[in-house]
């Protein structure tokens, strides 16, 4: 039994039938909605397969795949034909000094030459960015984004610390042997890095789990023999960790929440339930998650009232309310009329003006859509409305990690959620309940 080790994809040549069905189901998954496929009605079971009926695995797997191997007690061969990785590298740059935990999130992922870094928001990831490339200067790379936004505040970063980076989007174009590109522009560096790539770098990784076009990229590049991706939250799903496993190798983590709070890394948050009425009069039974996100959470005149009591209740601070969409900001923005806005139409001029009134002013209030979930640096906020609801962990635990950078005008954060009681929606407030106590942060 043989394993030939290559940059993307790799194989596992065995003539034992048995086990090679085996691995390929218990490195499988169903695809969420695949039911409402064409090819599902024509008797596809929707699973996908990470090996492939000849041997064909990402190599990301192959920690995994030797493990079982070991377990099973089966002897093997490794063949690498990977380019060699660099040895001791050095990861110094003049004027960053790391904690402990960034010096380790690098040295581990050089050392494997994959993997998924994830640390909180406000550990530094930007940090652990700048040791990745220092210690592959000189070679070609890629980093990738999903947005605009976080790709100017890494390239000013990287920058300001002397790294001579080039940058791809929307109408920009400034290629240079490394390139920060966000993925709606990948076209532009295909034939200047799609050959010549030795690494590639995906920012926000968790974006890039799920969709056509983002699993793709990841498995391209086939000469980049380093390949990582970073993220506060990594997919918690088992086709979103395949799709991530598989071409980018295993999560690499050093730190949490908690650890970084106790180090005075983060700011001690503190997250409040706000009580809404109970639902017993079932009426709701027959309506729609829409229906119901309408009524009980946009229009909801109970709801709202208490985000602007809370507002009302905070005499100084920055407060920053987040919503889904623009129909919710209007309703909140004539109940608290002093409030800044932001929202997806808004170009980085605007965006940094009305983030820079936000942090002047001693008491203000910042009401925003998704583009405030991730990439806003503002360390200032002193509490938190999630508005919005939803259920999903990585967008719940993204949210918080706005608010817990350190700034010395604060010594503690208030996050504010609601029990929501209405069908959807209650479900929706125990996810949120128990993604913001995985944390092992206060909870009331």
């Amino acid at each position: 039994m043989k394993i030939i080790r290559k940059n993307v994809t790799s194989f596992l040549k065995t003539d034992n039938k048995e086990l090679l069905s085996l691995l390929r189901k218990k490195y499988s998954a169903k695809i969420p909605g695949a039911s409402y496929s064409k090819a599902y009605k024509h008797g596809w079971d929707g699973t996908k397969y990470f090996i492939t009926e000849k041997g064909q695995i990402g190599t990301g797997l192959l920690p995994f795949i030797e493990q079982d191997l070991i377990s099973a007690e089966l002897d093997y061969s490794i063949q690498d034909e990977r380019d060699p990785l660099i040895d001791s590298p050095s990861i110094e740059v003049e004027g960053i000094e790391y904690r402990g935990y960034q010096e380790t999130l690098i040295r581990k992922a050089l050392e494997a030459g994959m993997g998924l870094i994830e640390a909180p928001t406000g550990a530094g990831k930007t940090i652990v960015l700048a040791g990745l490339l220092k210690a592959l200067e000189g070679k070609h790379g890629l980093v990738f984004f999903t947005q605009k936004s976080l790709l100017e505040q890494t390239y000013k970063f990287l920058t300001k610390y002397g790294f001579d980076v080039g940058r791809v989007y929307g109408d920009g174009t400034d290629i240079k042997p490394i390139t920060l590109c966000t993925v709606q522009s990948i076209h532009k560096v295909l034939d200047s890095h799609l050959d010549t790539s030795e690494f590639i770098i995906f920012d926000e990784v968790h974006e890039f789990a799920k969709g056509k076009i983002t699993t793709k990229v990841i498995k391209a590049f086939p000469n980049a023999n380093y390949r990582f991706g970073m993220s506060a939250t990594m997919p918690r799903d088992r086709m979103g960790k395949l799709n991530l496993t598989a071409y980018l190798g295993s999560i690499i983590s050093d730190v949490d929440v908690q650890g970084l709070v106790e180090d005075g890394f983060l700011t001690p948050p503190t997250v409040t339930f706000v009580n809404l009425p109970e639902y017993t009069d079932h009426s709701l039974l027959d309506s729609t998650y829409v229906d119901i996100y309408d009524s009980h959470i946009i229009n909801n005149t109970v709801r709202n009232g208490k985000i602007k009591k809370i507002c009302s209740n905070v005499k100084e601070g920055k407060i920053l309310i987040l919503v889904k969409n623009l129909k919710h900001l209007e309703l909140l923005r004539e109940l608290l009329p002093e409030a800044l806005t932001l929202e997806g139409k808004d170009d980085l001029l605007t965006r940094e003006a009305t983030i820079e009134k936000f942090k002047r002013d001693k008491h203000s209030i910042l009401i925003g859509t998704k583009i405030l979930q991730t990439g806003i640096d503002i360390p200032e906020i002193t509490h938190m409305i999630n508005a919005r609801g939803l259920k999903s962990e990585i967008a719940t635990l993204q949210a918080l990690g706005r608010a817990l950078r350190i700034h010395e005008s604060k010594t503690q954060v208030n996050i504010y959620d609601f029990n929501d009681t209405v069908p959807y929606l209650k479900e929706h407030s125990n996810a949120r309940r128990r993604a913001y106590k995985s944390l092992k942060i206060k909870v009331l």
